[in-house]
C-alpha cells in the first residue's frame, strides 16, 4: 500500500493527525447522554422538583461495520452510529430496544388518552344503543354457571400415571383438589370486601369497566392479620399508567400506577403480577402489602399502555347515531321547512301585510284539527304550493345500518337491537347462525378473559394452586340439552367416548362396571368393545379374537390354553418370580365360562408382558375381590414391583382371620380387611403400591396401640394384623423407606 512507502516524517505526521481526530471524537462523546460513568441516577432540581431524573451510563459500543458489508463505491454506506438513551450492558455496551416512541415525559402528563374518558363514559351511560348492546353482553356472561376445575394437564398426568380413563382421572383429581376447590369457590360467591353482595354483582361492575374502559384496575383489601377481605373496582379512569425507560411498567418497589383525583396524582401503587404482595414487602414487615394493584387490559397494544375498549371503537358509528338523533329531533322541535307555502301576485302585499297575513293564518290552523278540515277563502292573488316531502330522509335503512355497526362492535345481533330483516327465510334457522356467532365473536373470547382475570387474581392473592382453574360455562348457548344428548350418544357408540367419560362431563357418579370405561361401537348384534378382543404372540402378531358372548376365545383349545399358560408362568420365571406366588390362582368359581375367562387371562397377561404396559382386564364371570387380586398380581409381576410377605406376616395375618372368625372385629371391619388378610395369610404376591397403602395404615395407626384394650384383643388389634402386624409394619418400611411415606388411599381410609 501506498502508506508504507511514505518517509518518516510524513507517518509522524499521520500518527499526529489521528490524535488529533481521536481527541475530537472523545470530546464529542463527553456531551453524549451517554457519557457520564455513574451507574446511577442522578436528581436534578427542577421546577417544582417533578421528574428531572436521568440515568446515564456508560459510554455506548456500536456494532462492526465491516467494510464488504458498507464499503462499496456508490453503495448504500454505513449505517448511523447509534446513541443509546438507555443504560448499557457492560458486556456488549448496547442498550436493550424501547418497547415503542412514547411521549417524552409521559408520567408527568396526566392526560395521554386518546379519546377522554369523559367521551367514553358519555356514550356509556347517554346513548341507548350502545348502553342497550353492554346490557345484552353482561346479561349473557352473568346468567352462565361458574366454578373452578382441575387442569387438564392434571387428568392427563393421573391417566398416564395410574393407567385409569379419562372420568376416573377427573373424579381422583377432583378428590385431592376438593378443599382447595371449595375454598375459592366460597371466596368468589362474595368477592367484595362488604357483606350482602355476590358474584353477579362483582361481574357486573367489572364488565360496565372493560367495555366502556377496557382497562379494569382491582385492589386487594386486606384485613388486620393481612388476610385477603375482598376485591374492590376502581374506576379505570382515575388511574395513571406510569411507564419506565424502556415503555414498560415499572416493576417494584417503583411506583407502576397513580391514582389522579381533581388533577392531581393522590395515591400510587405497584404491579407484581407473577407473585402476592408480601413477596416485595422487605423481610417480613409487609411494607408495600397494600400498595398492590392488579390492572388488566384485554386488547393490549404495544404503542400504549391502556387498551382499546368496545365504546372507544363504536365512538365513530355511536357519532353518527347521535347526530343522527339530533337531526331528528329538530326536525320534529324546530324545523324550517314548511309542508306548504302561499304564492301571490298581488302587488299591494308588501313584507309586513305578508307577515301579519301568515301570523294570522297560522294561528287560526295551528293546534285546532278542526279548523285545518275547514274550507278556507283565502284573498286574491293567493294560491297554495304543498311542499314535495324527502321520504328517503326519514326512512329507517340508514338508522338500522348504523344500529348494525355499532351491534357488530360488541359482538351482538341485529334482531336482539330490534333490527328485523326485511328478506329471507329468517325464523329459527337465522337465530341459531346469530347464536353462533356471537358466541364466536363476543361470549367465547370474553369467557377467555374473565378466566385469565380470575385465576391472576387467586394465584397473585390467595395463593392458589395452578392446578385449579376458574372455569364459565353455558349450555344453551347454542345446543339444547337434546341435541347435547344425541351428540353424547353418537361418540359412545362410535368408541370415541365411554359411558363414564360422558357421565363426568354431565356431573353424574360413575359407573363401577368395567365396562363403563371401555370405548366400543355399537352394531346390529351389539355394543363390541374396542380393546381385548385380539390377543397378540410374543412377536407382536396378532393370532386370534376374543368371544365376547361367552368370554372363550376363538379357536382355542385346552392344549393351546395349557400351553399359553405354561409359558406364562416360563416368562414369569425368567423374570426372577416365584411362580407359585405369581400364578394366578384358581378362583373359586368352578364353572365352564370361568376356567375359559381364567384361560383369557392367562393370553392376555402374556400380550401384556410383551408390550410391557398394564391394563386391568375386564373379568365377566369371576367374582370382584378374585378379579381384583388377579389384576393386582398380574400388574405387580409385569412392572416387577411384586413383593412376597415374609412368613412372620403371614402368621399375624392368619391370627386375624381367626380373630375374625370369633366375632372379635367389631362391626365397623371391612371386607377389604378381610380380602387383605386373606392375601397376607396365604402368602399372595403384594405390589408395591399395596405396600405404600400398608405403610400409610401403618402410620396412621400407630397411636391406636396406645389403647390399655389393646391386647383383648380390640378391633384395633384385629385390624393391624389383618395388615400384617408389627412384623408387617417393619417389612414395609424396610421396603418404602423412612422418607417415603405414601398417601392414603381414599379406598381405605374407613379402615
Amino acid at each position: 500500500m501506498a502508506i508504507f512507502g511514505r518517509n518518516k516524517n510524513d507517518n509522524a505526521e499521520l500518527i499526529e493527525q489521528i490524535v488529533s481526530e481521536l481527541k475530537k471524537a472523545q470530546n464529542n462523546l463527553g456531551v453524549t447522554p451517554m457519557s457520564s460513568a455513574a451507574p446511577y441516577a442522578s436528581t436534578g432540581t427542577g421546577a417544582g422538583g417533578q421528574g428531572l431524573i436521568q440515568t446515564p451510563g456508560r459510554e455506548a459500543t456500536p456494532l462492526p461495520r465491516y467494510g464488504n458489508a458498507f464499503g462499496s463505491q456508490l453503495g448504500p454506506s454505513a449505517p448511523f452510529i447509534p446513541a443509546p438513551l438507555d443504560p448499557v450492558f457492560d458486556d456488549s455496551g448496547r442498550a436493550l430496544p424501547r418497547l415503542y416512541e412514547y411521549p417524552v415525559a409521559w408520567n408527568l402528563n396526566l392526560t395521554t388518552q386518546n379519546v377522554p374518558w369523559t367521551v367514553l363514559r358519555a356514550l356509556t351511560d347517554q346513548c341507548d344503543i350502545v348502553h342497550r348492546c353492554i346490557e345484552l353482553c353482561i346479561s349473557a356472561l352473568v346468567k352462565m354457571d361458574w366454578t373452578f376445575k382441575v387442569d387438564e394437564m392434571v387428568i392427563s398426568e393421573i391417566m398416564n400415571e395410574q393407567n385409569v380413563s379419562h372420568a376416573k382421572a377427573a373424579r381422583i383429581a377432583r378428590d385431592q383438589y376438593a378443599e382447595e376447590i371449595n375454598r375459592l369457590r366460597l371466596f368468589w360467591e362474595n368477592p367484595y370486601p362488604d357483606l350482602g353482595r355476590g358474584w353477579v354483582e362483582w361481574l357486573t361492575e367489572f364488565l360496565w369497566q372493560h367495555y366502556a374502559f377496557d382497562g379494569v384496575p382491582i385492589y386487594a383489601r386486606y384485613t388486620i392479620g393481612k388476610d385477603i377481605l375482598g376485591f374492590e373496582i376502581i374506576d379505570a379512569p382515575t388511574i395513571k399508567v406510569l411507564l419506565d425507560n424502556r415503555g414498560a411498567v415499572p416493576t417494584p418497589p417503583n411506583p407502576a400506577y397513580q391514582q389522579v383525583l381533581w388533577g392531581f396524582p393522590r395515591g400510587e401503587y405497584q404491579a407484581t403480577p407473577e407473585a402476592d404482595g408480601e413477596f416485595y414487602a422487605g423481610p417480613g414487615d409487609g411494607e408495600f402489602l397494600r400498595d398492590q394493584l392488579s390492572y388488566f387490559v384485554r386488547n393490549r397494544r404495544t404503542w400504549s399502555p391502556y387498551g382499546f375498549s368496545s365504546v372507544e371503537e363504536a365512538v365513530p358509528a355511536a357519532t353518527l347515531y347521535l347526530e343522527r338523533q339530533k337531526w331528528m329531533n329538530s326536525e320534529y322541535a324546530t324545523g324550517t321547512m314548511p309542508m306548504t307555502f302561499m304564492v301571490t301576485d298581488s302587488d299591494e302585499m308588501d313584507i309586513r301585510k305578508l307577515a301579519e297575513f301568515e301570523r294570522l293564518f297560522n294561528d287560526k290552523l295551528m293546534g285546532s284539527a278542526t279548523e285545518r278540515h275547514r274550507v278556507k277563502v283565502l284573498p286574491k292573488g293567493f294560491h297554495p304550493q304543498a311542499m314535495p316531502t324527502v321520504d328517503e330522509r326519514y326512512k329507517a335503512d340508514y338508522d338500522e345500518f348504523i344500529i348494525k355497526r355499532i351491534g357488530s362492535v360488541f359482538g351482538v345481533s341485529p334482531s336482539q337491537l330490534g333490527v328485523i330483516p326485511r328478506s329471507g327465510l329468517g325464523g329459527k334457522g337465522q337465530s341459531e347462525g346469530e347464536m353462533d356467532q356471537t358466541e364466536t365473536v363476543s361470549l367465547k373470547p370474553m369467557i377467555g378473559f374473565i378466566t385469565e382475570v380470575i385465576n391472576s387474581l387467586c394465584r397473585r392473592y390467595l395463593d392458589a394452586d395452578k392446578n385449579v382453574t376458574f372455569s364459565m360455562q353455558d349450555s344453551e348457548l347454542v345446543h339444547n340439552q337434546l341435541e347435547q344428548a344425541k351428540a353424547l350418544q353418537t361418540s359412545v357408540n362410535s368408541g370415541a367416548k365411554t359411558l363414564n367419560d360422558v357421565r363426568g362431563e354431565l356431573g353424574l357418579p360413575l359407573y363401577e362396571m368395567p365396562e363403563a370405561d371401555e370405548p366400543f361401537m355399537e352394531t346390529p348384534n351389539g355394543p363390541i368393545f374396542l380393546r381385548g378382543t385380539l390377543m397378540i404372540n410374543t412377536s407382536g402378531e396378532t393370532v386370534e379374537q376374543k368371544d365376547e358372548t361367552n368370554g372363550e376365545l376363538l379357536h382355542v383349545s385346552d392344549q393351546e390354553s395349557q400351553g399359553a399358560q405354561g409359558e406364562s408362568s416360563q416368562s414369569e420365571s425368567a423374570q426372577g418370580q416365584s411362580p407359585q406366588g405369581n400364578q394366578p390362582q384358581e378362583p373359586s368359581n368352578s364353572s365352564k365360562e370361568a376356567h375359559a375367562e381364567l384361560s383369557a387371562f392367562n393370553k392376555f397377561v402374556k400380550a401384556r408382558a410383551t408390550k410391557g404396559v398394564w391394563r386391568d382386564f375386564n373379568f365377566n364371570y369371576i367374582n370382584e375381590d378374585d378379579a381384583y387380586e388377579l389384576n393386582q398380581n398380574a400388574q405387580a409381576v409385569i412392572k416387577g414391583e411384586g413383593h412376597t410377605p415374609p412368613q412372620a406376616v403371614q402368621n399375624a395375618a392368619k391370627r386375624a382371620l381367626e380373630w375374625i372368625a370369633d366375632g372379635k372385629a367389631g362391626s365397623g371391619f371391612t371386607d377389604v380387611g378381610r380380602k387383605r388378610a386373606s392375601d397376607l395369610a396365604r402368602g399372595a404376591s403384594v405390589s408395591v403400591t399395596t405396600i405404600r397403602r400398608m405403610k400409610a395404615y401403618f402410620d396412621r395407626h400407630q397411636s391406636d396401640k396406645d389403647s390399655p384394650k389393646w391386647n383383648d384383643p380390640s378391633p384395633g388389634k384385629v385390624a393391624w394384623d389383618a395388615w400384617g402386624g408389627d412384623a408387617g409394619y417393619a417389612w414395609v418400611k424396610r421396603i418404602v423407606g423412612e422418607e417415603k411415606a405414601a398417601d392414603p388411599d381414599p379406598f381405605y381410609s374407613s379402615l
